[in-house]
């Protein structure tokens, strides 16, 4: 069938197993085609394809509620609910959303940018569905890497003592985005490999099919034999049955036969179950096949034939990466750096770095709260704990941040990657929210560089503080460029150019933004630029001379108008009685949706030529009405 004529699931009800499996293919090299120009989450997708054909074939989406956990593998259901017209525009502004998003489709029940979160949604919906006394199922599909988060746990909980009906997909690729890590992934382990359970099992099914009917005493005996070859075969990954779940598997996530079966036992149940599916993350695309590190995870556009990523500029590397090089030339001279991240080694390039230096290097899994608190604990007994972490999830780590890191004054480096606009990922993946939270914690140092250079003394700086300390970077690319390492004094800006007319304050990535409109201005009016590096403590005697030398002072910056710099300093300049004109340009409060960075900005009206015009009209009015 044309996969762009799909308009909604129902069609699936009438489709043997054999037109199944030819629809997955399909959808496999519709996405594969899509991702390839547009980039996205591709190995996720691709292995989960069977597993959602079948879950809207056995249920009746969207009267039933289909929750994904993080939902950057909703790709197949989005075609599935009528949606692969749009996929041309996956990803972009004003197009189709990467994650599954309320707005877009009534089959869209939840939405979710971060892992974990499904069990607790969907048990959310189920407590709603029983109250109001309505009947519908409620599906949370999580992957085993979310599994290795606290959160999933508290839901279990709760889930085992009420024991609403709530079916949980359990989708085991071995995976979360690189090879996961932990002891829970050891004991799925385990249960994987044991095939003398399912051996038995299919021995026991085949004999008892010769067996007439005689009554209750044998179906419980059935049960309980069941049971007892769980226990004998499966004791180590009897972990769900023994927290209140009723456990089916592990099944095959690609075996339509199975996986129907499954389905539709746990539709008929009462209380809830949880069905484990073995699943082959990149399924049908060799590249993401053979891929155990994550490069396949999340991946920009790339040439379907051959495999290989199309990159701009490729004599340029990402601020991730450069981070990860100085961290590399500095654990030369301070063994005593420990490099944490929460399953983002490969988004956060420490893969060199764990090759270097496996003994100083920690994969704590999808755990944000447990890798901060993991290194605070570090810091106290002596060691330089460096957090890789994107923007996003630091969020989630907030309470570590607040209430244990900078409260102790723990010496915990924080690199905050992907800050500012992330572009494509869109709302829940925009780093322009950590500012706004950590500028009120007391003791934390918050820098910002502008470059490469800049970045290696920063670190260096942060190294010796003995202090909390953030370092934000963005996504973008830059040249990668070292020197010998200097300290650069905590809470000193750096003046980037000299004018007589008005001063544009900004940091980080926007300094090369602030030299365009400095350019475009140069006719109008002599601008200076500041580079406030250090967000947190500013460099008061500096500003000082600027708040008694300019009339005019911009400040830029790609992080929230609310608790900005900008922010911060307008209250500073009001508490020394300034009388001048003080411009904030920021992103409004609203949440910002996906698209590329550069057209992002120009709908915010934060792009170079925006500003340069901004500023030229305020200037040009406000020197006309004197």
């Amino acid at each position: 069938m044309n996969i762009l004529d799909i308009k909604n699931p129902r069609f699936l009800k009438k489709m043997k197993i054999k037109d199944l499996e030819i629809l997955s293919q399909d959808i496999r090299n519709f996405i594969i085609d899509h991702v390839s120009k547009n980039g996205g989450h591709l190995s996720s997708n691709l292995g989960i394809t069977d597993l959602t054909i079948a879950i809207h074939k056995v249920f009746n989406s969207p009267r039933d509620k289909i929750v994904f956990d993080v939902s950057h593998q909703c790709y197949t259901h989005k075609i599935l609910t009528g949606r692969a017209r749009e996929f041309d525009k996956l990803r972009k502004i004003d197009g189709l959303s990467g994650f599954q998003k309320r707005k877009e489709s009534q089959y869209d029940s939840y939405e979710a940018g971060h892992s974990s979160t499904s069990i607790s949604a969907a048990l959310g919906m189920a407590i709603a569905r029983d109250k109001q006394k309505k009947n519908y199922h409620v599906i949370a599909i999580i992957g085993d890497g979310s599994m290795g988060n606290g959160l999933p746990y508290e839901a279990i909980n709760h889930l085992g003592d009420i024991k609403t009906r709530l079916i949980i997909i359990l989708n085991d690729n071995e995976m979360s985005i690189s090879k996961n890590v932990g002891a829970l992934h050891n004991n799925l382990d385990k249960i994987r490999a044991n095939y003398k359970y399912h051996d038995i099992k299919n021995t026991t099914k085949k004999i008892l099919n010769h067996i007439p009917l005689i009554g209750k005493k044998l179906t419980i005996g059935i049960t309980n034999l069941k049971s007892s070859l769980k226990k004998l075969y499966l004791k180590d990954g009897f972990l769900f049955e023994e927290l209140g779940l009723k456990y089916y598997g592990p099944i095959n996530g690609h075996d339509y036969h199975e996986m129907l079966t499954y389905l539709e036992m746990a539709k008929k149940e009462t209380e809830p179950v949880i069905i484990h599916v073995i699943t082959e993350k990149g399924k049908g695309y060799p590249p993401c096949e053979n891929d155990l590190i994550g490069t396949w995870h999340g991946v920009g556009p790339f040439n379907k034939e051959t495999g290989k990523f199309i990159i701009k500029n490729d004599n340029l590397i990402t601020w991730s990466e450069v981070i990860s090089n100085h961290l590399i030339e500095l654990t030369k001279k301070h063994k005593e750096i420990m490099v944490i991240t929460p399953a983002m080694a490969g988004g956060s390039k420490l893969l060199k770095y764990k090759e270097l230096y496996p003994d100083n290097f920690i994969d704590a899994g999808i755990a944000e709260e447990h890798a901060l608190l993991l290194a605070n604990g570090m810091s106290l007994e002596g060691l330089i704990p460096f957090v890789s972490i994107y923007s996003t999830f630091l969020q989630r780590g907030y309470d570590e941040v607040l209430h244990d890191i900078t409260r102790m004054n723990s010496p915990v480096i924080l690199g905050i990657d992907r800050c500012g606009i992330v572009g494509e990922d869109g709302e829940t993946h925009q780093g322009i929210y950590d500012l706004t939270f950590l500028m009120p914690l007391p003791n934390l140092i918050i820098s910002a560089p502008k470059d490469s250079i800049e970045a290696g003394n920063l670190l260096y700086t942060a190294i010796l503080s003995k202090r909390p300390f953030a370092i934000r970077y963005s996504k973008d690319r830059l040249e990668y460029q070292k020197d010998n390492y200097q300290i650069i004094p905590i809470g000193s800006w750096e003046t980037i150019t000299e004018g007589k007319d008005a001063v544009l304050i900004t940091y980080g990535q926007f300094i090369s933004n602030a030299k365009i409109i400095k350019e475009q201005l140069k006719d109008d009016i002599d601008l200076s630029i500041i580079n406030a590096r250090y967000l947190k403590p500013i460099d008061e005697k500096l500003f000082l001379e600027l708040l008694n030398n300019y009339k005019y002072i911009f400040i830029y910056e790609e992080q929230t108008y609310i608790n900005s710099l900008g922010s911060y300093l307008v209250n500073y300049a009001n508490e020394h009685s300034y009388h001048g004109n003080i411009l904030i340009f920021a992103i409004p409060d609203k949440y910002i949706e996906q698209g590329k960075k550069e057209e992002v900005l120009k709908r915010l009206q934060l792009d170079p030529e925006s500003i340069a015009k901004k500023i030229k009209e305020i200037w040009n009015s406000h020197n006309l009405s004197a």
